[in-house]
């Protein structure tokens, strides 16, 4: 039987009783893990964040995400059983040794369930906040590198790199029941041979980042670089972090691909070579890079409403998983196929109308409904719907 994961992105905006309902309707639900992320502020400009364009700006600030640890303490507080992964978690914003103290007080708060991903962040958290960013592959090494020997050894710590020195550095809680947790990272290029080499997990955002064939090469990059270090490419975390638009009928489809926040927000979150790999030109230009080149606040209202409307809904489904639960179902499984064993979906469509990716025990039955398409599609006993 297949061991593919399901799970759901947890809530991280504000009310924060609103996350602890989440986590606590996902593990009844029967999904198997929730999925965190370590944003300062979002991709969408507060400049068209309003409520003619999106009906939860009544209600919700965009750039209020709060702290990710601390989301997932709170998660790990009310559940037993579900799995709480970060993803990504910023190498650079945070020093390595910040964040093995964070991993390993989790790990023991949630008693060895939890996964980490480490990323070279965004741009956006960082040119407003005053803090460079330079050489993100030495950087994300470096951490990843130091990380997994603080968590992994309760003696001295001795470590000689390009950016960071350690000498007889102390870290000595011992992961939960003495079984480190699974640590790596997300992103393309070197970042998969540090992933394979260094750590245990990999992850990427679909389809921004590679269409199935374009995922399939690089899980076997990711694979045959934890052969060559000894490691069990089988006991990889391989996550497909999906980008999606999911609803229950196609009439509900149309308008979220009709949103100009999410129209804009196909231009801006995208690389323009995973445009021009689905026949279309981005209209922030043939050489942009969402991770080094957006920052929301700097973005006028009038200048990124342009760019919306440069991007069809038709582009947008090109570039998004869109579709009733079967049909988004049947657009994941190529990159199951292709490696990944821990699926989860970021809705957008629910970001517009309540302000969360995800909506606890409100708006997630269409996105169940589609990890059961993709359990039957993989041979997994499907699971009750709530009621």
């Amino acid at each position: 039987m297949s061991t593919i994961k399901y799970g759901l992105f947890g809530v991280q905006f504000p009310p924060m009783e609103l996350n602890a309902q989440a986590a606590q309707f996902y593990e009844k639900a029967g999904l198997d893990f929730i999925a965190y992320s370590d944003q300062t502020c979002f991709t969408i400009p507060r400049s068209i964040w309003t409520p003619d364009i999106i009906p939860a700006a009544e209600n919700v600030d965009v750039d209020t995400a709060l702290e990710p640890f601390v989301m997932m303490s709170q998660a790990a507080m009310v559940t037993e059983k579900i799995e709480l992964g970060l993803m990504a978690v910023d190498a650079y914003r945070r020093a390595p040794p910040v964040i093995a103290h964070a991993i390993l007080s989790l790990d023991q708060l949630c008693k060895g369930r939890a996964h980490f991903l480490l990323a070279a962040g965004e741009i956006k958290q960082f040119k407003s906040y005053g803090i460079a960013r330079e050489k993100p592959f030495r950087q994300i090494e470096e951490c990843l590198n130091i990380v997994t020997r603080l968590v992994e050894n309760n003696g001295p710590v001795n470590y000689q790199g390009r950016i960071w020195n350690l000498e007889n550095a102390l870290m000595t809680c011992p992961p939960y029941n003495n079984k480190p947790p699974k640590i790596g990272c997300v992103g393309g290029g070197k970042a998969m041979d540090f992933a394979g080499r260094l750590g245990r997990g990999w992850g990427v955002f679909l389809p921004p980042c590679g269409d199935p064939e374009t995922f399939a090469a690089d899980v076997r990059r990711v694979k045959q670089a934890a052969e060559q270090a000894g490691k069990d490419p089988d006991e990889l975390v391989i996550q497909a972090a999906f980008m999606t638009l999911i609803e229950n009928d196609e009439e509900h489809v149309q308008k979220a691909t009709e949103n100009l926040a999410l129209r804009w927000d196909c231009a801006a979150t995208l690389v323009s070579d995973t445009w021009s790999k689905a026949g279309l030109k981005n209209p922030l230009g043939s050489d942009w890079v969402y991770s080094r080149d957006l920052v929301p606040a700097d973005w006028s209202r009038e200048d990124a409403l342009r760019i919306a409307n440069a991007v069809s809904p038709d582009d947008v489904r090109k570039l998004r998983i869109c579709g009733t639960p079967g049909d988004a179902a049947k657009q994941m499984q190529p990159y199951i196929e292709a490696g990944a064993n821990y699926v989860w979906a970021a809705n957008y469509s629910g970001l517009v109308s309540t302000g969360q990716l995800a909506e606890g025990d409100t708006g997630v039955q269409a996105i169940l409904e589609t990890y059961n398409h993709l359990r039957v599609m993989n041979d997994q006993p499907q699971i009750p719907l709530p009621a």
